[in-house]
Formats: C-alpha cells, sequence, structure tokens
C-alpha cells in the first residue's frame, strides 16, 4: 500500500506516538526497552500491576507516566487500560522484553504520517536457545481503533485498513534461565487452560496451550490436543487460523517424534507442508524426521529446500501472516545436513556443511562435537584436538566437548591430558555414565586403581543396577586379586542374556586382559550380533584365535576386519605377522 496520502499536522509535521506498556518486575529488560523508544515516542504510557523491584524507578528515570493496576488474571484489562490513558495520535504497543531497532525510527515515523490506514504490522525477532523466529504482529494501530481480548496471547481487536512493514523488534523473553521459563510457562499454561475451558474451539488459544505444553516437554498433552485442534475447521481465506493450524501441526510433529511415532510425525508434516510448501519450520521438522528415520537422501532435499529459501527471503525480505519459529536457524539445518554426509560416506561433503554450522553459530557446542568426531573418525586426530580445544577456548565446551577431547587424548596416548579431560566432562555432569566408564577405566589403565573404586562407587550409589558399572567394579576386583569373582560374574552375564549390549564389550575386553580368550570370543560375538561390525571388535576376537592357536581363523578375522576398515593398523600388521609366521610353519 502507498503511503502518501493527507497529513495528519502535528509535533513539527507529523502525528504523535504514544508508547504503552503493561509491567511487573521488570528491572532486567526494562532500562534497555525503554532507551530503545526514548527518541521514537512522545510519550511512554506504563500500567505497573505491583512491581516490588526498581521497575517504577526506572520508568520515572526515561520520563514515563506510570499508573498503578491490580492484577486481574487479564493480560488484555491490562494493556487496555494503558490505552485509554494514552493521549497521541498512534500507539506502539512494546513489552518490557523488547527493544525497537534504532535504525527504523525514521520508518516508523513515516509510516504514521497518513489517513490511509489505521494498524501496521511489525515484525518480532525473538531469540530462542538454538536460534531466532519471526513473526509479524500488529503493534502501531491508531487510537481509539483497537482494543485487546484473550487474558494471554492477547490478540488486538481493529478498525481500518492494515499496512505490512519490516519495522523490527527485538524480543528476549523467551531466552531466560529454565527456573524462570518454568515459572512462565506454568503461569501461562494456567491462564490459557481457563480460556480454552470458556471456548474450547478457539484454535488461537489451543495453539499456544499446545505450544506451552511442548515447552514443558509435556509431549502426551501436545499429541492429545494437537490431534484435536488439527480437526477443527477452519476457512483456507482465514490466514491467522491457518497459521495457528501449522503451528499445532510442527509441534505435534515433534511430540511424536519424541514419542518415537514416527511415521505419524512425517504424515503429519507432509499433511501441513501440502497448505504451506514454503514453510521454513515445516521444511527443517521434516528433515528432522527422515533423518532419524536414516533416510539421508530424503531428508537432504527438505534442509537444502530450507536453505535456498531462507536465502532468498534473506536477500528480500517478504511479509507472511504464517509465523516462523525457525527463522534462523540455517545453522541447525547445515549441521543436520553434515550428519546426514557423514552417514553417506560423503565426508568433504559433511566437513563443509558442519564448518558452516559453526560459521553461522559459534556458540553451539554440537557444532564443534559432530566436526570434532568426523576427523577422529577420519584418524585425524590433530583437527579434531583443534576443533574440540576451540570450544574449551569460547568457554563453550560440555560435558560431551571434554568426553570427546578426552576419548582423542587417550588415543594419542597422552594419558594425563585424557584424565583431565574426563574428569572435567565428570564434573560438569556428575551423572553421566559414559564419562565415568572413560574415566575408571584409565584410572584402572594407569594404576590408580583406588582412586577408580572410589570413582566408581559414587557413581554406582546413583545407579545401582547399571550392568556397565558393576563391570567396572569386577575389572577393579581382578586388579585387586579376585579372579574366582570375575569369572563367576562373567558366567552369569552369559546365562543372563542383558540387553545392555555394552557390557559384551566391556567384559570381552577385560577376559583378553585376564587371558580368557575362548570367553572372549564367546562375549565379543555376542556383541557383533546385535550391533553394526566393527573392525576393532572383529580384530579382537581374531587377536584371540591367534592366541589359541587357530591361525586360519585369525587371518580369516584379520581379513574380515581390514575390509570393513583398511586404515586398521592392528588389523594389519597382526595378518602381516600372521602370515610371516604360517609360511615358516
Amino acid at each position: 500500500m502507498s503511503i502518501t496520502g493527507p497529513q495528519m499536522i502535528s509535533n513539527n509535521g507529523r502525528p504523535t506516538l504514544s508508547a504503552c506498556m503493561i509491567v511487573k518486575n521488570e528491572e532486567r529488560f526494562l532500562p534497555q526497552c525503554l532507551n530503545s523508544i526514548k527518541d521514537a515516542v512522545d510519550e511512554i504510557i506504563i500500567v505497573d500491576t505491583g512491581s516490588t523491584d526498581k521497575t517504577v524507578e526506572i520508568a520515572q528515570s526515561f520520563g514515563a507516566k506510570v499508573y498503578h493496576h491490580l492484577w486481574n488474571n487479564s493480560f488484555s484489562e491490562a494493556r487496555n487500560h494503558s490505552l485509554n490513558y494514552a493521549t497521541s495520535d498512534w500507539i506502539l504497543q512494546i513489552d518490557a522484553d523488547e527493544k525497537l531497532e534504532q535504525a527504523d525510527i525514521p520508518l516508523l515515523h513515516k509510516l504514521i504520517n497518513t489517513d490511509l490506514y489505521d494498524v501496521v504490522f511489525i515484525a518480532i525477532y525473538s531469540e530462542l536457545p538454538g536460534g531466532q523466529a519471526k513473526h509479524y504482529f500488529q503493534r502501531v494501530f491508531r487510537r481509539g481503533k483497537a482494543h485487546f481480548e484473550g487474558i494471554v496471547h492477547n490478540q488486538l481487536v481493529f478498525e481500518g485498513k492494515t499496512m505490512q512493514s519490516e519495522i523490527k523488534l527485538y524480543h528476549y523473553g523467551y531466552n531466560l534461565s529454565e527456573n524462570e521459563m518454568k515459572n512462565k510457562y506454568k503461569r501461562t499454561g494456567d491462564l490459557l487452560r481457563q480460556q480454552l475451558t470458556e471456548n474450547p474451539n478457539n484454535i488461537f488459544v489451543m495453539a499456544n496451550l499446545i505450544r506451552n505444553y511442548r515447552n514443558e516437554y509435556n509431549f502426551d498433552k501436545v499429541i492429545e490436543l494437537g490431534e484435536k485442534g488439527l480437526h477443527i475447521p477452519i476457512s483456507q481465506t482465514d490466514l491467522v487460523s491457518k497459521n495457528q493450524r501449522q503451528r499445532i501441526s510442527i509441534d505435534l510433529a515433534h511430540a511424536l517424534l519424541n514419542k518415537d511415532q514416527v511415521e505419524r510425525a512425517e504424515a503429519v508434516c507432509k499433511e501441513s507442508l501440502e497448505e504451506n510448501p514454503d514453510s521454513f519450520d515445516l521444511l527443517l521438522v521434516l528433515g528432522e524426521i527422515l533423518l532419524k528415520q536414516s533416510a539421508f537422501s530424503d531428508a537432504l532435499i527438505y534442509f537444502k529446500k530450507h536453505l535456498i529459501l531462507k536465502e532468498k527471503e534473506n536477500k528480500t525480505p517478504t511479509f507472511n501472516i504464517l509465523s516462523s519459529d525457525f527463522y534462523y536457524y540455517e545453522h541447525s539445518a547445515y549441521n543436520n545436513i553434515g550428519e546426514c554426509y557423514k552417514q553417506l560416506g560423503l565426508i568433504n561433503e559433511a566437513e563443509v556443511a558442519y564448518k558452516n554450522a559453526i560459521e553461522l553459530n559459534r556458540k553451539e557446542p554440537l557444532y564443534y562435537s559432530n566436526l570434532a568426531q568426523l576427523y577422529t573418525s577420519q584418524q585425524r586426530f590433530d583437527e579434531a584436538e583443534n576443533v574440540a580445544n576451540t570450544a574449551v577456548k569460547l568457554g563453550i565446551a560440555n560435558h560431551l566437548t571434554y568426553l570427546l577431547l578426552g576419548k582423542i587424548h587417550f588415543i594419542k596416548k597422552k594419558p594425563h591430558e585424557a584424565l583431565d579431560a574426563f574428569k572435567q566432562s565428570v564434573q560438569i555432569d556428575n551423572k553421566d555414565i559414559t564419562a565415568h566408564v572413560y574415566l575408571i577405566n584409565l584410572l584402572i589403565q594407569i594404576n590408580k586403581v583406588k582412586d577408580a573404586e572410589e570413582t566408581l562407587k559414587r557413581i554406582l550409589s546413583s545407579y545401582p543396577d547399571n550392568l556397565r558399572l558393576k563391570c567396572l567394579m569386577e575389572k577393579i576386583k581382578y586388579r585387586q586379586g579376585n579372579r574366582e569373582s570375575v569369572i563367576k560374574f562373567i558366567q552369569n552375564i552369559l546365562k543372563s542374556s542383558p540387553s545392555e549390549n555394552d557390557v559384551y564389550l566391556d567384559l570381552g575386553d577385560l577376559c583378553i586382559e585376564m587371558e580368557e580368550y575362548t570367553l572372549a570370543i564367546e562375549l565379543l560375538e555376542r556383541y557383533l550380533k546385535t550391533s553394526p561390525a566393527e573392525a576393532m571388535v572383529i580384530t579382537n576376537i581374531a587377536t584371540c584365535y591367534a592366541r589359541l592357536g587357530k591361525l586360519e581363523a585369525a587371518i580369516t578375522g584379520f581379513q574380515a576386519a581390514l575390509k570393513l576398515d583398511p586404515a586398521c593398523i592392528c588389523a594389519s600388521q597382526n595378518l602381516v605377522a600372521l602370515k610371516i609366521l604360517e609360511n615358516k610353519s
């Protein structure tokens, strides 16, 4: 719509603008918000609903007009109070955890200098833990032409025509601490449940409640309400309801994926894509579903389409009433592309994709771990170490990063560095069993058996029935001279056939150390029955046959290991030695 037309003359040639806000205990974000709008508006109206911190003092320091109203469990009621106090020609509705893009102030003033429309959509960019979402909302409107309805996630009810714009507000209220978000979801959920009871077929309320349940990880409720919500009839011309339907589909697919109902999740996404073929969100979620199904080539199609559409959007932003929760998530798409290429054996392409993910988001430890693991699988240990150390230097390394770094140090025969890394991993997450297994095994290997036993007892107190930890206790007993206990434990394991497959691997390695080669073969072959064939495991089995004097079986084993991994040095060296021995005999 054109911006030209008759002008409303006031305030040095432009209409006046009131910022209207409701607040309660917002001292953390309020200064940032008010500083962003102080040069954009002619008055700041604040309705405080019971602050006990410095919110009111901060507001008054910016010259805001502060009014006090008791909280009545209704955001719309409070917002409408703020509108009633405004005296300017136009209203800018903004929240305390938002800020206005300073470069857009001239455009904002230009857009209100007309009588051709009464409401302006602006773009809200919400900071999320994993990226950034983008939604358009009616945040600028002519005074007297609009009011709010709905006790939470309220909607603007307005008169007159609308105008679309790319004026930007940045929202920070979804990137808080875990406890802050938990309290926020509880408060919001209670109000949404009240609204839905009063109007069970309100798709806007239902979509927001479903999202709330998703954020609380209550996937059963997401599925229950999501299936119901998709059956609420809507008009194809009702874009607002269509937007809510898309949100429901995405949240339902996410919940189904988390409950391992993968086929249903795929069907939900594909049905929604028929309505919204260019949805950034649906393309990314469907790609993740196909990735989980190991349909790597198919998943690549959707991740790449997401990137193609996003590149076009970056060049020319397009107004779309349909929301985008994954607006700035190209980094996630690249990481998933890396996973697909890795699984397809396209190592160079995977490396490029992981590097692109890191370039776009340098604060996500997963991307560094994935690249380091890729290098490790290719025996590029120096590069793997450099990547993991980069995450450490940036201060973003998590327990998995340190675990990976410990493995790399161990492979590079740097036991003390490996020990430090494993200890760091356990310190960050003292419930991680895998990290404890690596730490305890290394302590045993470097003859710190007492330290290993003390560490093991601490983690066993939390997981007394964990078989891998019990296996470690038997390993310690063997180091302390109690061989009989170990043999009895292994025989019981073979009789019980536990589902934890790594137990066979752990005990097989222990049997090799004990020179119980027949038992080791039985344990390692059980491991291979239900796990992908691993060159090193087959090499260990072949080594056992060699030590039992069964040279033909050993040679066959080493050849099988090299067929799986031609770079397996241990298998190749042993094979050469055996063939020399065979020729001599």
